[in-house]
């Protein structure tokens, strides 16, 4: 059924990471599993030592500790041999500007080419599959939509999650429904727009940016172009990304409760926010 979808094939992958940043956090895991125009199915999978502690909070969720990864490979060959598997299919993701976030800086840090491949995301296609039908799951999270869809997940396990990641889509090319409307608000990006240097390196005045993010502290940021008639935007971090059209702070918004991405470039300023001074309190 996905090769009604994808009809010269396919590529799911996941990661397990140290964090929630792709422009600073490193890639402890590569799971992949592809599907060809013919059918054929073959899977791709590595461990990664990062070459850094990994901090114990990331740890409570894959599992993976420095003990489990000293004797795994570093990334730059791994990193080449999984572009060799993809190839030149399409590639899926649940939330897959995170994954392919790591993937493209590391393959930027390393000056490994990348093909100019289609990237979608199963969450983005879920949502616009589901969100019309009278039936739907409670939310969009790979866990949820797995429970949804029928079938278990051992969620944080790299190779796991990708299966899931293609069950998902499975059951909703099954659905019945016309898909193009889907597909178009899955797509993500082209990676052939990530060929800048600006798509990655920001200015040195947000190096305590980057501190803070992986502190997990709450921000108040002065925003250029922002919707919301504030001067100051208090937020939640969750990580910093490359996109193409340049740096981005993901997070989520203390006043709408939405993740927003806030482009580096657009940041007249950024402070920590303490807690106790945010009215509403944390959500």
């Amino acid at each position: 059924m996905l090769l009604t979808l994808f009809p010269k094939g396919l590529v799911a992958v996941d990661l397990e990471t140290t964090g929630l940043s792709p422009l600073v956090d490193k890639i402890i895991e590569i799971a992949a599993v592809k599907i060809t125009a013919e059918g054929e199915v073959t899977s791709f999978h590595t461990l990664i030592n990062p070459l850094i502690d990994i901090p114990e909070f990331t740890i409570q969720f894959h599992g993976l500790t420095n003990d489990h990864l000293k004797m795994a490979p570093t990334l730059k060959k791994p990193l080449k041999e999984f572009w060799e598997f993809v190839g030149r299919h399409p590639m899926i993701a649940h939330n897959s500007s995170f994954d392919l976030g790591y993937l493209i800086k590391a393959s930027h840090d390393f000056q490994i080419e990348f093909p100019p491949l289609d990237i979608y995301d199963s969450c983005r296609w879920g949502r616009a599959a589901y969100r019309p039908l009278e039936t739907q799951p409670a939310n969009f999270k790979l866990s949820t939509m797995s429970e949804f869809c029928g079938f278990k997940l051992n969620h944080h396990v790299a190779i796991e999650d990708t299966y899931a990641c293609l069950k998902i889509m499975a059951a909703i090319s099954a659905l019945g429904i016309e898909q193009k409307t889907p597909k178009e608000r899955s797509f993500v990006f082209r990676l052939s727009q990530f060929d800048k240097n600006d798509c990655f390196n920001f200015s040195t005045r947000f190096n305590g940016l980057t501190q803070l993010v992986q502190d997990k502290n709450l921000l108040t940021l002065e925003y250029k172009g922002t919707s919301i008639k504030v001067s100051h935007r208090p937020v939640r971090p969750i990580g910093l990304m490359p996109l193409p059209k340049g740096p981005i702070l993901f997070a989520e918004c203390l006043i709408s409760g939405m993740n927003k991405s806030f482009l580096l470039k657009k940041i007249k300023s950024y402070s920590k926010l303490e807690a106790s001074y945010w009215k509403a309190g944390p959500p």
